[in-house]
């Protein structure tokens, strides 16, 4: 009799550890394909985000297009809006101009004023970023030939890119790295002490960025 409890006991003991080990193997099943159901969402997600930006960014070219501007076929291939430039050939664009081999070229700094003054390219128009709206327009024909805007290290000039392309501007040319990396001649004061901050106006600051994604 105590044998045959024994056994029971055992019996009942492998089914537990098996049952255990079952609901372990479903657990770790379930978390498996919960995680490739969460991997799939974020990669349909992203897919949706990429196909409606670069279908963003026909629609524009479409525009410009229809508005009679003449589009780069390296910008319509890649699916962008304006050019890249690194601080070197940013520098060769400058120098071209000065030279004289290209009398169509404008340099805009996004900068702030202070900024500015301590240190910039000589011959830039200031624009500070969070006037773009009101004085790109009028002071940066879009009919010229070459823009280059640059900012301290690329993220401001990228988003004045950004959104000075869906205003109709085709030429423009984002300096990457911003000024930390020119390695061209410097004009300014040189101290950050001899200037005079300007107002920040964060609200016009935002008005753009948000515009810029759009």
């Amino acid at each position: 009799m105590t044998f045959l409890i024994i056994i029971g006991l055992g019996i009942l003991a492998g089914g537990i550890v098996f049952m255990w080990w079952r609901l372990r193997s479903l657990t770790a099943t379930v978390k498996d394909l919960t995680r490739q159901q969460y991997d799939g969402r974020s990669e349909s997600r992203e897919t949706a985000r990429q196909q409606s930006e670069a279908l963003a960014v026909l629609r524009v070219q479409l525009a410009q297009l229809a508005s009679g501007r003449k589009l780069d076929g390296t910008l319509v291939r890649t699916g962008t809006l304006y050019r890249q430039a690194d601080a070197d050939t940013a520098r060769r664009l400058v120098e071209h101009h000065d030279a004289g081999s290209d009398s169509d070229l404008i340099v805009v700094d996004v900068r702030s004023q202070k900024e500015f003054l301590e240190s910039h390219v000589p011959g830039a128009k200031h624009i500070p970023f969070e006037y773009l709206e009101t004085r790109f327009r009028t002071e940066v024909p879009k009919e010229t030939k070459n823009i280059l805007v640059y900012c301290s290290q690329g993220e401001r000039s990228r988003l004045a890119c950004d959104f000075l392309s869906r205003d109709g501007y085709t030429t423009l040319v984002n300096m990457q790295g911003g000024f930390q990396k020119w390695t061209g001649p410097v004009l300014g004061t040189g101290s950050p002490d001899l200037v005079q901050i300007q107002p920040s106006r964060a609200s016009d600051n935002d008005g753009v960025r948000e515009r810029a994604q759009l």
